[in-house]
């Protein structure tokens, strides 16, 4: 072997060294800042089981599980306060990810023991809280602490172990169906984060290389493009996973009549309803990137009245800003713009959302005005403000400052998403703020505006009217599920509205069975992913038989770019999950009623 040979093996041991080192400073930097963001979280949800359990919990086993969390919560926080979350000012990481493994391990292992101690004597309601406090502490460890299996592991599998052996103690506490699905939902979870922790790591490793080989923007350009493409993948890959079993929650508390149950259980189901919500938006945040990525907004200009668009977001945020106690006022002039309206509501729901999530007290005030005979919406809040170090990294995705991490829910994407449909309408997006003193942001756009009337004359919009009791009365919607639950709810939401339901299969010997006895078809509804084939192909299938372009929308968990692109080929709405039956019925009311 010569002496080049042998030192380009000794660099590339070193090398692989170097890079190991450095994988586990990242992992250990990324870890304790995630524990440190939940440290808030880890300390209120002990605390709400004790109004929530404690008329039902026989109050030995309550004492010995608080006991037990205040125990471990404390010395997590210590552990997880006391290490460094710096990369760059990690000695030993593998000492500290043992550390922060042993301190999450015990806090895991606690919720672990809750199931043992007070998941027999609740009533079913309180332990369906129970089975979600635990569910959303395991899905946000997913992008915590899967990235080291131990620590993932170690606060995981107390959990899962004892909710799964609820099976084994006694039909009365879950009935084995569902605990077949919880199993279910934990094998989704282990494979999501089997994949982020993939993806952390190739990422890291991608990291380390450049930084090595290169030191030049262009390598830098590279890394970030190959960044993009990890992240594009991996959302599409768990949103596709995750949306699945919450489409299917979504499916059954649909199915729940509130005025059947008693208060306090009505109650508490509502609780469930708004954390559903909250991971809906979540989920519609992830969407609207998708969308971007696949280059299928379309920027429509059309003359409006400004009115009309103030009234939107009234009616959006009006029950948001009442929860928080809040005031909400538009400033608007009697203004005519030619633009995208959809798109600039989304710009400004966005805006006035984020507005509402980080103010406590006070106000929110939205303002338009023409400048330079171009509209300018300007969105004040009376919020904590964003540091002067962070205010442009607050457009870039899923950012989400220090200060307010541990606070708020959300991924972090809805100022980033401003920031992309500003630059697809070609408006620039500014920001102002200080510490405590609130912020505003301003979007200058190369919309023209009027005063006069003559522009809205000239494009003047029909606004569709509906019947809303019986909307598709006598239309005849063709509906393709595999899930007979979904295609019964599917056939309530629609004959609600006069619809009649024709529940097609999708094997070509049924389906062409079935189709001669229908000699007409208004609408045809379809999952994507169906136990054989795929909706696509069956729309299409359908539309040649009636030779012509039946209007059809696809109902998928399916957010990858590719797919997007190919429904819109197609010229099919599509409709992500989770959603629920009754704006089903109202996306096939507003595609086949006439304007």
């Amino acid at each position: 072997m010569t002496e080049k040979s042998t030192a380009t093996i000794d660099e590339d041991l070193m090398d692989d060294a170097l890079n190991h080192v450095y994988l586990l400073r990242e992992k250990s930097a990324h870890i304790i800042k995630a524990a440190r963001s939940a440290t808030l979280a880890n300390v209120l949800a002990p605390l709400l089981c004790i109004p929530m359990f404690k008329d039902e919990v026989r109050p030995s086993h309550l004492n010995i599980w608080l006991g037990y969390m205040l125990v471990v919560v404390v010395i997590r926080t210590w552990i997880v306060f006391k290490l460094e979350y710096k990369a760059e000012n990690i000695i030993n990481p593998q000492r500290d990810l043992k550390n922060i493994t042993l301190g999450v391990g015990i806090v895991g292992f606690g919720w672990g023991l809750g199931w043992l101690l007070m998941a027999p004597d609740l009533l079913m309601v309180n332990r369906m809280i129970y089975v979600y406090m635990t569910t959303a502490a395991m899905i946000s460890s997913m992008f915590a602490y899967s990235i080291n299996k131990a620590t993932f592991y170690a606060f995981t599998l107390p959990i899962m172990i004892p909710s799964l052996g609820t099976v084994l103690w006694s039909g009365d506490i879950f009935p084995w169906p569902f605990s077949v699905g919880l199993a279910s939902l934990y094998v989704v979870v282990l494979s999501i984060a089997k994949s982020f922790a993939k993806t952390f790591e190739d990422s890291v490793s991608l990291r380390f290389r450049n930084e090595r080989l290169y030191q030049q923007l262009a390598n830098e350009r590279d890394q970030s493009v190959a960044a993009n493409a990890a992240k594009s993948k991996f959302i599409a890959v768990a949103s596709h996973d995750l949306r699945q079993p919450m489409h299917a929650v979504n499916v059954y508390l649909d199915l729940v009549n509130l005025n059947n149950l008693p208060v306090a259980e009505s109650k508490s189901l509502v609780k469930i309803q708004n954390s559903i919500s909250t991971l809906n938006s979540m989920f519609d945040s992830l969407l609207n990137i998708s969308k971007l990525d696949a280059d299928v907004t379309q920027v429509n200009n059309r003359a409006f009245r400004l009115e009309e668009l103030a009234n939107s977001i009234r009616d959006l945020t009006e029950t948001k800003v009442k929860n928080k106690g809040l005031a909400f006022h538009i400033d608007s002039e009697d203004l005519i713009v030619r633009g995208d309206k959809l798109l600039l509501q989304q710009i400004l729901n966005n805006l006035v959302s984020n507005a509402i999530q980080y103010t406590e007290k006070g106000e929110i005030e939205a303002r338009f005005a023409a400048q330079n005979d171009c509209l300018v919406i300007e969105v004040r809040d009376t919020g904590c403000g964003i540091d002067e170090s962070e205010q442009q990294q607050v457009f870039n995705e899923f950012y989400r400052a220090d200060a307010t991490r541990s606070l708020h829910d959300g991924l972090g994407l809805g100022l980033s998403i401003v920031k992309r449909l500003c630059d697809l309408i070609g408006a620039d997006v500014r920001v102002f703020s200080e510490m405590g003193q609130g912020t505003q942001f301003v979007v200058t756009t190369p919309y023209a505006v009027c005063f006069g009337e003559d522009e809205i004359n000239s494009s003047k919009v029909t606004l569709k009217t509906f019947n809303t009791h019986r909307s598709l009365q006598g239309k005849k919607i063709a509906v393709i599920e595999d899930n007979p639950i979904i295609v019964e709810a599917y056939r309530q939401a629609l004959a609600s509205k006069g619809a009649h339901v024709l529940v097609l299969s999708e094997f070509d010997n049924e389906l062409n069975f079935q189709l001669e006895a229908i000699d007409q078809i208004d609408c045809i509804l379809s999952d994507y992913r169906l136990s054989q084939t795929t909706g696509d192909l069956l729309i299409q299938k359908l539309r040649e038989n009636y030779n012509e372009e039946v209007p059809a929308i696809i109902v998928t968990a399916d957010t990858s770019p590719s797919h997007i692109n190919l429904f819109e080929r197609l010229n099919v709405q599509v409709i992500h999950k989770p959603i629920s039956f009754q704006e089903v019925a109202c996306a096939i009311e507003k595609l086949i009623t006439p304007a």
